[in-house]
């Protein structure tokens, strides 16, 4: 179930940036499967794009990182590891600027 939390995350559909201050990032919303979340996306200094949010149903915070195509972090007290497809990699790499922070959107597909 987590790893399919986290898998929609970042496969569920296409992401849409907003640009917004590099201090704070404002919380997005999506939902799939009768759960909505809510997250923010940014970009750290090495690269490597961070998504933090909550499950909102659940009340369970999550924080992923994702290097390339690797997706590492947890759900609640989960601890979740898995690939994403590259043009899914690619997508948020050109999404999620460099050096700033940007609130990713999920649409429904």
């Amino acid at each position: 179930m987590r790893l399919f939390i986290a898998s929609a995350l970042l496969a569920v559909a296409p992401l849409a940036t907003v640009a917004a201050p590099a201090i704070a990032a404002p919380l997005q919303h999506f939902t799939q499967d009768g759960d909505q979340y809510s997250y923010a996306a940014t970009r750290r200094a090495d690269g490597v794009v961070v998504l933090r949010g909550t499950v909102d149903s659940t009340g369970d915070a999550f924080n992923l990182r994702v290097r390339g195509t690797r997706v590492d972090g947890r759900i609640g007290v989960s601890t979740v590891s898995f690939t994403v497809s590259p043009e899914t990699a690619s997508r948020l790499a050109s999404e999620v600027p460099a050096g700033g922070t940007m609130a990713a959107t999920l649409a429904a597909n």
